[in-house]
Order: C-alpha cells, then structure tokens, then sequence
C-alpha cells in the first residue's frame, strides 16, 4: 500500500464563503468576482436540510445560456444540492477518483462533523507535487 501520499487537508481552501439560499445570483457572482473564488456553499435551511453549492458553471448553463436575468435568480434555483463530503485526511488521488466518479467539481471538506473547506479538482490539480 502506498504511504505519504498527499492529504486534502493540503490543497483544500479554508476561506470558502456561505450563502443563504435566497441570495440573488447576482449578489453572489459580485462575491465571487471580488474574492477570485469559482464556488459558493449554500446554507441549509433549517437542521433536516443539508448544504448546497453554487459555482461559476452553474451560473453560465443555468442563467446565462438560458437568458435568465441574474438579479431575478435566486442561488437556490441554480444550486447543486446535496454536495459531496470528503474527509480532511482522505488522500488526494482517492478525493480525486471520488470526485471524477460522481461527475463533480467541488466537495465540502469535513473535520469531527464540521465543515472546514472546499477541495476541487482544479485544486488538487494544480496542487500536486507526489511523484
């Protein structure tokens, strides 16, 4: 069995940003736009829900290409839901194989039942340096 292999812990972003649901697009792509980040989490609503996600794809296919207006959309109509959860101490080529099997960019990174970032393909990536 392979050892050392690089952890998502390594390459996920920690400063990831949360949105309610009912935030317009357009609100969210500013946000986006001004922190350089291609991904949002969406808020669950109450404790039986769970987390959705919002990327800059999702924007393009489904306001865009569609010829919705941003400032009518609401991030919950275009949103993925519900997203991926890896570990933090998951290996990247598993995350990796993980994310690719379920057609996803993104998962939510997990630590003792909290949120503690975001891993993406591109991220892992760009990120790896294990030869």
């Amino acid at each position: 069995m392979e050892t050392n292999l690089p952890l998502v812990r390594n390459v996920m972003k920690t400063d990831f940003k949360t949105l309610e649901g009912v935030t317009r697009v357009s609100e969210a792509l500013k946000l986006m736009t001004e922190d350089k980040i291609n991904a949002v989490l969406v808020e669950p609503r109450d404790e039986n829900d769970v987390y959705g996600i919002m990327t800059l794809k999702d924007i393009a296919r489904k306001v865009i290409a569609e010829r919705r207006k941003l400032h009518e959309t609401h991030v919950y109509e275009i949103m993925s839901k519900p997203v991926l959860m890896v570990s933090y101490d998951m290996p990247i080529p598993y995350a990796a194989r993980f994310l690719t099997n379920f057609n996803v960019s993104y998962a939510m990174v997990m630590e003792a039942d909290k949120v503690v970032g975001l891993v993406s393909l591109n991220g892992m990536v760009t990120q790896w340096k294990y030869v």
